[in-house]
């Protein structure tokens, strides 16, 4: 029902920005009313997660929060101890392996699911075929879908010959590719939706097959959208556990059911110690992330002839 109304309310109208024209680029200023409740809210819910955050990496180094709060680093050794000897480095850390399977699912699985989700998003904005609202509707059903079914569903569908998958680190890969692509496919067309399709038509005009006209001229205007699908891409399979849980094997065992067999385990500590570990890192990824895509920036280039 939302995706119809969406159709409805919003389909047939007109979000064009981006043309073979040049503009000054100057952004009306914020009225003064409405800027101060804005930053209001957005000061007060921004240092509510500042907060929520301290309080996580502050239960990574005490014994046990809130029982006993003396300062620690027993977590993190007995996650991430590494040592050094004659046969090189030795990760004896008991969350290695799951981290390690981790960062590899996902560093895999995000550029898949990005391209997947901007090619969906230009034959949804860039062509016209039978079907399409179907097949536009049929993107989305993945988000409509429970994860903890999506999970069973694929191992009933992947258990038994010819395609079986399950309990490889491909299952984890086709789960994530899948499950996040709307993300990329919105971003995508809603980058799309603001690209003049007069773009398109100069570069076509001028002899470039659809291929080049994406990869050369549509591409590089869309490295919000990029940066959008893979930031989100990356985060959810480092963090998903629904879809997941019922995935995993004994060799390629994720963070978060690792860190869901510890709590179980009431092992909370390391736990938290394991989540602030990714945290950071996650941090880390979306930073790099932000420097290699990096923003788009569209200039008006003026040649003045002698």
């Amino acid at each position: 029902s939302a995706f119809f109304a969406q159709r409805v309310w919003l389909g047939k109208k007109s979000y064009t920005t981006v043309t073979g024209k040049g503009d000054s680029g100057v952004h009306p200023a914020m009225p003064k009313r409405l800027s101060f409740p804005v930053f209001a809210i957005a000061a007060i819910w921004g240092g509510f997660t500042v907060v929520v955050y301290l309080m996580i990496v502050f239960g990574s180094f005490v014994e046990l929060w809130g029982v006993d709060n003396s300062l620690t680093f027993t977590h993190y050794i007995t996650a991430f101890k590494v040592s050094y000897n004659e046969f090189g480095i030795q990760w004896i850390g008991s969350a290695w392996d799951s981290f390690w399977t981790t960062i590899y699912i996902a560093t895999v699985a995000a550029p898949l699911t990005a391209i997947v989700g901007l090619i969906t998003a230009y034959l949804l904005t860039r062509q016209t075929f039978a079907g399409k609202n179907a097949f536009e509707f049929g993107t989305m059903l993945s988000f409509a879908i429970p994860g903890t079914v999506i999970g069973v569903s694929y191992i009933l569908a992947f258990n038994v010959p010819p395609i079986e998958i399950t309990g490889t680190g491909i299952i984890l890969v086709v789960s994530f590719i899948f499950r996040n692509m709307p993300v990329g496919v919105r971003a995508g067309i809603a980058s799309m939706s603001q690209l003049d399709k007069s773009l398109d038509e100069s570069s076509l005009t001028l002899g470039a097959n659809s291929w080049q006209t994406f990869r050369k001229v549509i591409l590089p205007l869309l490295r919000p959208a990029i940066l959008a699908a893979l930031v989100y891409s990356f985060v959810r399979a480092m963090t998903a556990i629904s879809a997941v849980i019922f995935l995993v094997s004994a060799e390629y065992n994720m963070a978060t059911s690792y860190i869901i067999g510890r709590v179980e385990n009431n092992d909370y500590g390391l736990a938290i110690a394991y989540s602030t570990t990714l945290i950071f890192v996650m941090l880390a990824a979306v930073g790099l992330l932000q420097i290699l895509v990096g923003k788009t920036k569209i200039r008006r280039r003026i040649n003045i002839g002698s």
